[in-house]
């Protein structure tokens, strides 16, 4: 009888160190699955990412008509060196996009920001932001205005009232320390100027 229960007891206790063992296995992979890395970024939307050049850009634009692209006269120069804007609108040459109005914008000749405006009519957007959230994970930043998802190279972010944007983070953050150093030759000629008097 003394064997028997004790029989019992092993059994319960390997029972229990299986179901322990599964539960632990199943929280493990749960997670897992749940938590997309940043590090998977798109780096953009309907075959134009971000790095391509103004031609390859331009001819992927033609290829995907969601995007409303009308050829060079979508085309401008910004003031600057070496800045190029593609404005495209989808609202009256295709319909049936989810995209109204996007901009790429290019510094020597590298796309570096995409941003999409998304068609309000035909998606919200906590569609969207629940659909990022479920690839992408939890946004790095949140606030009412935007959700921003980050990496080394990219920033995906989701801003009010519906705009997606990608920026290449290292042609960003050069061309904002190079506005940065203007700024500073800027304001010493202007002190300079100024102590003239």
């Amino acid at each position: 009888m003394k064997s028997n229960i004790l029989k019992s007891l092993n059994s319960i206790k390997n029972l229990i160190v299986l179901v322990i063992m599964l539960c632990a296995c199943s929280i493990c992979f749960a997670q897992s699955s749940s938590q997309k890395k940043s590090g998977d970024l798109p780096k953009g939307y309907g075959g134009v990412e971000l790095g391509m050049s103004l031609d390859a850009t331009k001819s992927a634009l033609k290829s995907n008509s969601d995007f409303g692209y009308n050829g060079d006269r979508d085309v401008s120069l910004l003031p600057g060196e070496n800045r190029v804007l593609i404005e495209t609108d989808a609202r009256d040459t295709a319909r049936w996009s989810f995209l109204e109005q996007c901009w790429f914008q290019f510094y020597d000749d590298k796309l570096y920001t995409i941003m999409l405006n998304l068609n309000k009519k035909k998606v919200d957007y906590y569609s969207v932001y629940s659909s990022l959230v479920k690839k992408y994970g939890e946004p790095v930043e949140f606030s009412p205005e935007r959700a921003v998802w980050k990496n080394d190279s990219i920033q995906l972010s989701l801003e009010r009232p519906l705009i997606l944007k990608y920026i290449d983070l290292e042609t960003f953050n050069s061309l904002v320390n190079e506005a940065m150093v203007e700024k500073t030759a800027q304001e010493q000629l202007r002190d300079e100027f100024l102590n003239s008097f």
